[in-house]
């Protein structure tokens, strides 16, 4: 009587199977299925900035929010307060400590062409050359690493590392290094699709007294 109860004891314990690993064309088209079928993304951030030519690393985080299309709103809680937001068309940076707003067109912006399929924009395949990375310092074991070259150049992104979850296909963290060595090291937690953000959350308006600056206008 004993034996079903031992075999089931010893079956309960045994670990399943790993997961059979996917080719590298098969994991981008899950991370572009993934993207492309949500309306929305929000998540919990951590950035880290490193420069190349002074060794020097700047650390920050908060939260971020996109919505196709092209809507994105980030707010910095540390080190200090700090929102990027835009409606697809203009980007603003808003700093409330030193009561300043800057405006300037979401083209002009890095960030958006580097990470553009998230507020659905782009098709990483017809984008970028994609090849399975090496060895990095990035990830956990079993991720998937992908390393991504602009098939046009430019430089402000040289080339971006995702780091994909294996099992929701998520990227987890994205390191952006730009034709000077820079590093931009995003690493995101608590992701969330589908939760129907407001559009209001991507739409700003200077609050009363703040000084409001226009890039375009910079230097003319």
């Amino acid at each position: 009587m004993l034996a079903p109860l031992i075999s089931a004891l010893l079956a309960a314990a045994t670990p399943p199977a790993p997961a059979a690993r996917l080719d590298l064309d098969a994991v981008v088209e899950r991370v572009q299925r993934r993207y492309d079928g949500a309306a929305d993304f929000r998540a919990r951030f951590t950035q880290t900035l490193t420069s190349a030519a002074m060794g020097r690393k700047t650390n920050s985080s908060g939260t971020v929010m996109f919505k196709k299309p092209g809507r994105m709103r980030w707010d910095y809680q540390k080190p200090e307060l700090a929102t990027y937001v835009s409606d697809g068309g203009v980007l603003w940076l808003y700093e409330p400590e030193d009561r300043q707003a800057f405006k300037q067109a979401l083209k002009a912006s890095q960030l958006p062409a580097a990470l553009a399929f998230l507020t659905g924009k782009g098709k990483l395949a017809a984008e970028f050359d994609i090849t399975a990375a090496g060895k990095t310092p990035y990830g956990a074991p079993g991720d998937y690493l992908l390393m991504l070259a602009p098939k046009v150049a430019e430089p402000q992104v040289k080339t971006i590392l995702f780091v994909v979850d294996p099992h929701t296909f998520d990227v987890r963290e994205s390191v952006i290094t730009d034709g000077q060595g820079n590093l931009n090291d995003l690493t995101f937690a608590d992701i969330r699709m589908g939760t129907h953000i407001a559009e209001t959350e991507f739409h700003f308006t200077p609050p009363a007294g703040v000084r409001v600056i226009d890039t375009a206008k910079l230097g003319k």
